[in-house]
Formats: structure tokens, C-alpha cells, sequence
């Protein structure tokens, strides 16, 4: 291990004083204190709060268990999709990136790949392994207890043929992502993939059909061919709605912990600045009639933004790692 490396684990492993961290105008509020540790780089600390607060590991499990009983639901649409963009008609060696409790990376060792997961919470990590072994799946099945920012401790040069990356994204600031990318370009063989999806999209919830102030704005516009009308939606925020930039309190209360939501736009400019190649960004509803908000809660709201990207709940990034 360098000494550059040394340091930056030295630091990483430093004591992180929480309370620092309460917001004085609300300090019971500790989805504040949470937003505010994220911020500040702090994942580790902020996900140990969540995790104290809600049923965290439980909610991660509950989907993939009942795609274990053969039910659809949102988590099994967006894995299908992802898994859509690979090449997995032989054996290959696929990152989950934030893996959580490790669902994607159980669910391809299920179809006899090998797979690594990483993520920042241990106790996310050690009911990842408890299933992978109930499952016969502990040799092909290896969960990290680690920081996504920082690959490079963990996994070998240009070892992976492929990497999801599923509802990771929106859990980091810009800068924390270029670290991640640059980690996975070198983890990553030339030619590996990386599919990213992340959610919700950045204006998601500006097409809520009670908006009325806002569907003031947006209705006589609805008009515009999708590029165009994203255009409109961005000019809008950069200008008369640059406010909305930080109404994550009230726009994502119930989705804790997403600090960077962002567009298919935001998403390419992020991969293509990494040095990735072939890289194909869009936004759609991937998973309609759940998780149901949005432009999708009214028959009007669907039929006038339905189509656009920038009302779409999901946004999906596919890249290569270039030769």
C-alpha cells in the first residue's frame, strides 16, 4: 500500500463527530442531520443513522425476496433492464456498486456469474452474506464492507467484465462520482461495461399534479418535442426556479439521503468526463402502475407528460470502458 493510500484509509477511518452535524433550527430532524453528513462526504456515518431510524436492511431485502417467490415488482423490472444492456451469455465477473444487502450481485451469481458488492454499511454486508450462504451462492457471491470512492483497496486491476450500478448515484455529490468512475476504469477490463440507474430524476417531482403553481408553468409548454421541452424545464431551474435547486427537504423528504438527483443529461456529462465511450443516456418510467408519483398520479398529468424526459422517474446511463 502506498503512502498516499495509507493516508487517505487513515483519514476515511477518522472519528466523525454526528452531532456536529444537527441542524439548529430543526435538531430533532435527523433526515437533516443525515442530508448534512451525506454532504460532507460522510456516507458511512449518514447510513448508520438511517439504518438506526428505519427498518433499512429489511426494506433492501423485502423486494428481492419476492422475486425470490417469483413476483414482479419495481426492483425486479429495473434489474431486468439493466441486466438487458450486458452480455451475459457466458460465465462473467460483475460489481454491484453500492450494493446494499447485494441483491443484483445474488441474483447473477443465481444465473453462474461471479460477483463482487460493495457498500459502505457492514450491517448491509453481513445480511448480504448471511443470504448468498442460505442460498448456496457464498463461493461465487463476495460482499465488501467498503467505500465505493476508493475501488482500488478492494479489487484487483481490470478485473470485472461488467458493473450495475443501481440507485447509488443519487446518493453522491458530483465530485464523489468522478472518484467512483475513475476507480472503475480501473477496475474495470477495457471494453467492461457499466450500467447505471438512479432515480428519481432530477425534476421528477416538479410534475406533481397538485404543482398547480408550477403546472402553470410547465401545461403550455407540454406542447414541445421532448428535447426541447427538457430545455425549457432546464432554463426554468437555471432562472425563474433556481430556488427549487435546494427544495430537497421538501421535494425528497420520503427519499432519504438523495442529495445529487440529476438528468439523463447530467448523467452523460458525468460518464463521457470520466473518459468512458459508446455512452447512451435516456429517462423513462420504468416501473408503471408502482412507486406511482409524479406526472403518473392523474390520467391528464400521464397523457401530457408521460413521454417526457425530464418528468421520468428513472434514468439510465450505459457506458464502455475504452481499450
Amino acid at each position: 500500500m502506498t503512502t498516499a493510500t495509507a493516508e487517505k484509509r487513515e483519514r476515511q477511518n477518522a472519528q466523525v463527530n454526528v452531532e456536529a452535524f444537527i441542524d439548529p433550527d430543526q435538531p430533532l430532524s435527523w433526515s437533516r442531520q443525515m442530508v448534512s453528513l451525506l454532504r460532507a462526504g460522510h456516507y458511512r456515518e449518514g447510513y448508520e443513522i438511517l439504518a438506526e431510524k428505519m427498518p433499512f436492511v429489511e426494506n433492501m431485502l423485502r423486494p428481492y425476496a419476492e422475486r425470490l417467490a417469483g413476483q414482479e415488482n419495481f426492483w425486479t423490472r429495473i434489474h431486468d433492464q439493466m441486466v438487458a444492456h450486458l452480455d451475459l451469455s457466458e460465465p462473467r465477473r460483475v460489481l454491484d456498486l453500492g450494493c446494499a444487502i447485494g441483491c443484483h450481485a445474488i441474483e447473477l451469481a443465481r444465473r453462474g456469474h461471479e460477483t463482487w458488492g460493495v457498500d459502505v454499511l457492514p450491517v448491509m454486508i453481513e445480511r448480504g452474506r448471511e443470504l448468498a450462504g442460505s442460498l448456496g451462492l457464498a463461493d461465487r457471491v463476495h460482499l465488501i464492507d467498503g467505500d465505493v470512492r476508493h475501488l482500488d483497496w478492494y479489487l484487483e486491476p481490470e478485473s470485472l467484465d461488467a458493473v450495475i450500478a443501481c440507485d447509488i448515484f443519487e446518493h453522491l455529490d458530483d465530485d464523489a462520482l468522478r472518484e467512483v468512475l475513475e476507480g472503475l476504469r480501473g477496475v474495470l477490463r477495457p471494453g467492461g461495461k457499466i450500467v447505471v440507474q438512479t432515480s428519481p430524476g432530477r425534476f421528477y417531482y416538479w410534475f406533481e399534479p397538485h404543482r398547480w403553481k408550477l403546472m402553470a408553468l410547465l401545461i403550455p409548454m407540454a406542447w414541445l418535442p421532448d428535447r426541447a421541452f427538457s430545455s425549457y424545464v432546464r432554463w426554468l431551474e437555471a432562472g425563474p426556479l433556481a430556488h427549487l435547486r435546494n427544495e430537497h427537504k421538501r421535494f425528497y423528504l420520503h427519499e432519504y439521503g438523495h442529495i445529487n438527483c440529476m438528468d439523463h443529461d447530467h448523467l452523460r456529462c458525468l460518464l463521457e468526463g470520466a473518459g468512458m465511450v459508446d455512452v447512451v443516456t435516456y429517462a423513462v418510467h420504468a416501473h408503471p402502475g408502482q412507486k406511482d408519483e409524479g406526472c403518473m398520479r392523474t390520467w391528464w398529468s400521464w397523457a401530457l407528460f408521460g413521454g417526457k424526459s425530464a418528468a421520468c422517474r428513472n434514468v439510465f446511463g450505459i457506458a464502455t470502458n475504452p481499450d
